[in-house]
């Protein structure tokens, strides 16, 4: 259901003068933060010791505090690398809240015109999940970067003029690509809720939900609940891009963050946004496989009426219209309703979580490393001629194969998933994540025994955003669900 007009006026006071109220609010956060780095100052630069699989307690099912420490550490490599004042170049005096996200194996920086507000709000949003791990006592370089970082969002970001967020922008402000891609609007809203998580600064609040009625009024298509455009020029007069599922994935992850954060009638706002787009998903986007009712997929592409592509499969036209089930995104947005629910939502939305993660278990993961190795496939689950990725395990994937598997184990009591878990577990900690310096390889190769491929640790698609979102879960799991990961801990048989 939509919001009523009072309760917009309600909620967005500033509403009337948006323009005017908008710049205040930056002016103020602009204050703020600069109250805040005279209060604590600038964290000092310090090298960075990489974790290593190696201190992983093998006698558990579950090492939680090796979860907890390595969070911590990867995002200090990603802030300052391993001598403190490389990486995203956060700990350097100079920093002034843009993330350099172009690094070299060992975080050292490489070239970068411009980066994206994807970008720009994944590395908020790693130092969210860091300064929540190490506390206020410990975390305080962590906050600073979400301040600083939210800061250069809203202010180089943000159109001032109509609203929304540029797609690139470089180190010095300047708008270099003014579209409003789908992705890079939605995206803003997630790290604005999770900064406001940890800041309780009621502009980063604001400003997310300032967002939010931008994004609900220019992107979704007015024939359909939750059917969200792709993309347009500044002014949202041109649709750019193909109908997909990915900027329906991310809006709805940032609906869920809102829905955390917000009270009485906004809360009840978003809560009937994200009711729209449960179903949407379950009865429009997610389709069974032909000839089974266990198991189905999500398309990456949709068409004008929002069926599955039907396009040939190049990689030309991957994300621009050619026909490919998204198991990536299957197995990510399976563990996303499965959260709705633990939030109060409709648990009819768990069936077709269940079909999405059997689609993912019957052809997307490799039994014997427990990895998702084909991370788009054909609608019938085959491997897709003539994609280049096909030996590969890709980093992210695994990533959301681990949270999922774990999620499911615990949360729902599905426990033929532990040594599913188990081997991904190793593959993205041990193998894939770099022994040497840290971070995450692009991808492992299936024909060369598993052997790294694309050594760099950082580019405008490749941000710590799925990491942080697995290790986040791991300790929100041992929080909410104590006795089971005892339990697991206790009972393992799948430990060395």
């Amino acid at each position: 259901m939509l919001a009523s007009n009072g309760s917009k006026v309600a909620r967005f006071w500033f509403n009337a003068h948006k323009d005017k109220n908008m710049r205040l609010l930056r002016q103020q956060t602009v204050i703020l933060t600069l109250i805040l780095l005279l209060v604590v100052g600038i964290a000092p630069a310090k090298a960075t010791d990489p974790g290593s699989y190696s201190t992983y307690d093998q006698s558990l099912f579950l090492d939680v505090d090796w979860y907890h420490e390595n969070l911590i550490t990867t995002a200090d490599l990603w802030n300052g690398g391993l001598d403190g004042e490389s990486g995203m170049g956060v700990y350097q005096d100079d920093f002034d809240g843009y993330f350099h996200v172009q690094l070299d194996q060992r975080w050292r920086q490489q070239r970068l015109q411009a980066s994206t507000s994807i970008a720009q709000s994944r590395a908020i949003y790693m130092n969210v999940e860091a300064y929540h791990a190490a506390g206020p006592d410990e975390g305080a370089r962590f906050l600073q970067a979400v301040n600083l970082g939210v800061e250069f969002l809203l202010t180089h970001f943000w159109d001032e003029t109509h609203g929304g967020f540029y797609w690139l922008v470089n180190a010095k402000g300047d708008t270099v690509d003014s579209m409003k891609q789908g992705y890079g609007n939605v995206h803003p809203i997630f790290a604005l809720a999770q900064a406001y998580r940890v800041t309780q600064n009621p502009d980063h609040l604001a400003a997310a939900l300032e967002q939010l009625d931008v994004f609900t009024a220019e992107f979704l298509d007015p024939d359909y609940a939750c059917a969200i455009a792709p993309g347009f020029s500044r002014d949202f007069s041109e649709v750019i891009g193909v109908n997909n599922v990915d900027v329906f994935t991310h809006f709805f992850e940032a609906l869920l963050s809102l829905h955390d954060v917000t009270t009485e009638d906004t809360q009840a706002e978003i809560d009937g946004w994200i009711n729209q787009c449960g179903d949407f998903l379950v009865g429009t986007l997610y389709h069974d496989q032909e000839g089974f009712t266990d198991r189905g997929y999500v398309a990456y592409n949709y068409d004008e009426n929002w069926q599955p592509a039907q396009a040939p499969y190049s990689r030309e036209t991957q994300w621009s219209g050619a026909r490919h089930a998204t198991t990536g995104h299957n197995i990510e947005l399976a563990y996303l309703l499965s959260r709705a629910i633990e939030r109060g939502f409709n648990p009819e939305w768990l069936d077709t979580a269940h079909k999405l993660l059997m689609f993912c278990e019957t052809h997307a993961i490799d039994p014997t490393t427990g990895g998702m190795l084909y991370e788009i496939t054909d609608y019938d689950g085959r491997p897709l001629e003539g994609n280049p990725d096909n030996p590969f395990y890709i980093w992210w994937a695994q990533a959301e194969t681990a949270r999922a598997l774990l999620h499911f184990l615990v949360v729902r009591g599905e426990d033929r998933y532990a040594e599913m878990f188990k081997k991904v577990e190793y593959l993205f900690n041990a193998l894939l994540t770099d022994q040497e310096y840290g971070g995450l390889f692009d991808s492992l190769d299936s024909r060369n025994d598993l052997a790294p491929v694309g050594t760099w640790k950082a580019n405008i698609w490749k941000v710590n955003y799925h990491y942080s979102m697995f290790f986040a879960e791991v300790l929100r799991l041992q929080t909410v669900y104590p006795e089971c990961i005892a339990e697991l801990n206790a009972e393992c048989i799948t430990c060395g």
